[in-house]
């Protein structure tokens, strides 16, 4: 099953020019069997809303997963993850990286408010307390800070976006040094351009429908980086 784990949608991601319901078409033409819906929660896009309060700011990022959910047809799985960059006092010496979290749910999300202020320390306590996998994204783009191997599962070694110099050989070679694990993404925003369908994704042994299957399939390194 081939899976795409880094894609973002207009509703909610502002870099994006790609809806949640062409998202899904354009995987499911690339021969995809599925995609997690990885849509930014940070700062830049909680300013897109008109409240501020926590619960708003929960049902706004749920909006385009929940549209590609409308969008996919039966037998395509589409799961929720998202893209964290994390904000305030605790993240000072992290305020330009990016995570990929894997295991989330809605439950989670409006159970733990504030939690992109934690700071990568404190947020990978709780990521570890849920079952949570968390990824640097893009690491070696230019403007991001090598993240201590301890505080996370892995390492985007493979990004497909073609406006950004994300130079995923040292990132390969990086997991590799430090046994991270290593996930592919295209990192797709679309556009003209189709920016970031390079392609990038991972092969999975056998077909996942939920994010627990995810997080253990990937956890026991039951698939392939394309």
């Amino acid at each position: 099953m081939l899976f795409e784990t880094h894609i973002h949608t207009k509703e909610v991601s502002p870099c994006s020019q790609c809806t949640a319901a062409e998202a899904v078409s354009r995987c499911i033409n690339s021969g995809y069997g599925g995609m997690a819906v990885t849509d930014h929660f940070a700062a830049d896009t909680h300013r897109r809303m008109h409240h501020f309060l926590w619960q708003d700011r929960i049902s706004f990022f749920l909006s385009g997963y929940r549209n590609a959910l409308v969008a996919a047809p039966k037998g395509f799985t589409v799961l929720l993850g998202m893209e964290v960059r994390f904000t305030g006092d605790n993240a000072k010496n992290d305020l330009n990286n990016d995570y990929l979290v894997y295991g989330i749910d809605e439950t989670f999300l409006r159970g733990n408010e504030g939690f992109d202020r934690l700071g990568l320390t404190k947020f990978r306590e709780l990521a570890q307390k849920h079952g949570l996998l968390i990824f640097q994204a893009h690491p070696f783009r230019f403007g991001m800070t090598l993240t201590r191997p301890q505080y996370l599962d892995g390492i985007e070694v493979y990004n497909g976006n073609s406006h950004h110099a994300s130079h995923n050989d040292f990132a390969a070679l990086w997991a590799r040094k430090h046994r991270l694990l290593a996930l592919s993404g295209s990192d797709y925003h679309g556009g003209e351009t189709d920016q970031g369908m390079a392609p990038g994704g991972i092969r999975l042994r056998e077909p996942v429908r939920d994010v627990q299957g995810l997080v253990r399939a990937v956890k026991e390194r039951r698939y392939t980086v394309l």
